[in-house]
């Protein structure tokens, strides 16, 4: 076994025991939330393991009897991951997981590139603190484990991850309360299908770009490759055919 293999394997260990610590403390967090909470929750752990996928409906009955809850507390839960822009209400046809239109991703990916510049930019500033450049490298490793499995829910799980990381060590808590990161996971979800294996080499390259300037300390230039990478997010999604953009609209 090479050297490349065995580090591989670890990374993998570290991911698995990271995932059932956490697993462990969202069980016990769980056990205190009133049911519409646990509605919430669960579905929003449904759309992060791509159980639910963007444009999916989700039917009410079907929700009250997989989380054991009566219909008060599902259509709760519904409105208010509507309000959160989760998911979709419509008149007649109920509840969706919301699919963003081309309009919807070119803006977004807008305010995400300054948003996301902004996060590298404070990240790579306190990267001398405390133990936070161990933390930035873990998170890349973590990540770099799904270089040749990037079509996964467990791959955008940890790449969220990533970006949490990088959030966590700037420190700025108004920038996490603003970062709209349930609608961006579902953005990538949307299109998963339409990233090529070339685009998800130049994504991993782009990370670990991220990843050395943060952990330089030059936060002009931690600002800049970040920026960048979303503007190379969004200039490809915006070359997709309509197809990729499945649309409901309030009124249907």
């Amino acid at each position: 076994m090479d050297q490349r293999t065995t580090d591989t394997n670890a990374t993998g260990r570290a991911v698995r025991a990271r995932n059932r610590e956490k697993a462990e403390a969202e069980a016990a967090e769980r056990a205190q939330m009133t049911s519409p909470d646990r509605v919430v929750d669960s579905i929003i752990r449904a759309i992060r393991a791509g159980v639910y996928v963007p444009g999916q409906r989700l039917i009410e009955a079907d929700l009250t009897r997989d989380y054991a809850v009566s219909r008060g507390p599902v259509r709760e839960a519904l409105k208010r991951l509507a309000a959160e822009g989760v998911l979709t209400l419509t008149r007649h046809r109920g509840a969706y997981v919301r699919a963003l239109s081309r309009e919807e991703v070119h803006d977004s990916l807008m305010v995400l590139e300054v948003l996301v510049g902004l996060m590298a930019k404070i990240a790579a500033r306190r990267i001398d603190r405390n133990n936070h450049s161990s933390k930035m490298k873990a998170a890349f490793q973590r990540l770099l484990a799904f270089q040749n499995d990037g079509g996964t829910a467990a791959f955008l799980d940890e790449r969220r991850s990533f970006y949490d990381t990088i959030l966590e060590i700037g420190g700025n808590h108004e920038l996490q309360r603003m970062l709209p990161l349930m609608q961006i996971h579902l953005l990538r979800m949307q299109f998963q299908a339409h990233i090529t294996p070339r685009d998800r080499a130049k994504q991993f390259a782009e990370y670990k770009t991220i990843t050395e300037t943060i952990l330089s300390g030059d936060g002009v230039r931690s600002e800049k490759v970040a920026s960048l990478h979303i503007r190379r997010t969004r200039l490809s999604l915006m070359r997709l055919p309509d197809e990729a953009f499945p649309v409901l609209r309030n009124s249907e």
